[in-house]
């Protein structure tokens, strides 16, 4: 047995998916899945292709090129470039399983077994495992809830060592929500060229980003940028697994000879049915149409929460979810006194599932200093967020026993 993979946590999230699969009643606020769905023009070219009536239908059954179908590099390339950013569709883009493939050849093609790569704490639950499934060592960069959880080029610099290789950097940054704006990403490239680093930059949450225009970092700092970025939560089709990573082409065409090694290519039907839809500009308003929606509701739901007894929280600077400190209400609870065994953020998540049986993150599945949070996905049906909130200040005022145990 791999005896990196068998020290390695399962997924919390899934976890806790596979356990709200089994009880409906349950309302989950783990996942990060939109509740609208991929745009209509997705699902119409899928059925035309495998009828055979699409563009390149009686293809659709051969190995997509290992760095995708052409459609959809175009596809790509045309989106970064309404918004002002060159990338070329042939050079710069490998199509991968999703974000979570782009970030793994990412770490894969730029640092060898036993490199540092840096990671801000909290962060994404998937870098470290990443990291460290690759034989690579994870090495966290503190951030702190007094600093709103920003990541400081200081302290980034303080971490480097000659054993460094990568800095990865989210905005929106999921749990925290924090959003990196221009200025400070351009600090963060200058300290990745006098250093000799590279920065992995997952921007699968920019449509989301509310407090600053989101910067890309393939336009301020191609020579030393891994960009990752997926279609899971810009169309709300997390399932189909299409995310793509794009870098100078040196770098993109190791990660190609990399991705032949594991997948071979990405399921070609799907590449061809999303191409049509990443293609078309009038979709970017449907995006932004949707982006307000969940703005909306967040901010009706994080305004319910910061009224429950117990909770300090705030609305995001990006992203959809709700990172609330819970030291308060873990104190409110029977036996909830949190200590260094237990941290509030654990004793939360616990009591809301077995007692309120809504399902969230605990802070600890992040980082060390995240440990009195928990984390609240609110970009599903509102509806289900409103019983949330029912349930959630039913546990707060100790009356969480009349909630049913079943849906």
């Amino acid at each position: 047995m791999n005896e990196l993979l068998a020290r390695l946590p399962a997924h919390q999230s899934s976890r806790i998916a596979e356990m709200v699969a089994r009880d409906p009643g349950i309302v989950d606020l783990t996942m990060g899945l939109p509740a609208y769905g991929p745009p209509d023009i997705v699902r119409a070219e899928l059925a035309l292709t495998l009828a055979g009536q699409g563009a390149a239908a009686a293809r659709h059954d051969r190995y997509a090129p290992v760095r995708g179908a052409p459609a959809l590099l175009a596809a790509i390339a045309g989106l970064y470039g309404r918004q002002g950013v060159h990338v070329d569709p042939d050079a710069d883009v490998v199509v991968t399983h999703g974000a979570a493939g782009a970030m793994f050849l990412a770490v894969l093609t730029g640092s060898d077994a036993g490199d540092e790569i840096l990671l801000p704490d909290p962060c994404y639950m998937l870098y470290e495992p990443v990291v460290a499934v690759l034989g690579r060592v994870p090495v966290r960069v503190p951030t702190y809830p007094a600093d709103g959880f920003a990541l400081d080029p200081e302290r980034v610099e303080a971490a480097v060592t000659s054993r460094t290789r990568m800095l990865i950097i989210n905005s929106p940054a999921n749990p925290t929500g924090v959003v990196c704006p221009a200025d400070l990403l351009s600090r963060f490239a200058d300290l990745a060229r006098r250093r000799g680093l590279r920065i992995v930059y997952d921007e699968v949450l920019e449509n989301f980003s509310y407090a600053h225009r989101h910067a890309h970092l393939h336009a301020l700092a191609p020579d030393v940028g891994i960009t990752v970025n997926s279609l899971s939560k810009r169309f709300g089709m997390a399932g189909w697994r299409i995310g793509w990573l794009i870098a100078a082409p040196g770098f993109a065409a190791e990660a190609a000879k990399a991705h032949t090694f594991g997948n071979l290519a990405v399921n070609h039907v799907v590449q061809l049915a999303c191409a049509s839809a990443l293609a078309d500009p009038d979709l970017d308003t449907r995006v932004g149409r949707q982006v307000r929606q969940v703005r909306h509701q967040g901010e009706a739901f994080v305004a319910g929460l910061a009224e429950i007894p117990g909770i300090d929280v705030r609305f995001p600077d990006g992203g959809f979810y709700a990172f609330a400190d819970v030291r308060d209400l873990a104190g409110r609870l029977p036996g909830g006194a949190a200590g260094a065994d237990r941290a509030a953020g654990d004793l939360v998540a616990e009591a809301l599932l077995e007692r309120a049986r809504v399902a969230v993150v605990a802070g600890s599945a992040f980082g060390t200093t995240s440990r009195d949070h928990v984390r609240l996905s609110f970009p599903g049906r509102p509806e289900r967020l409103d019983e949330a909130l029912g349930r959630i200040a039913a546990l707060a005022a100790g009356t969480s026993n009349q909630i049913p145990r079943r849906a």
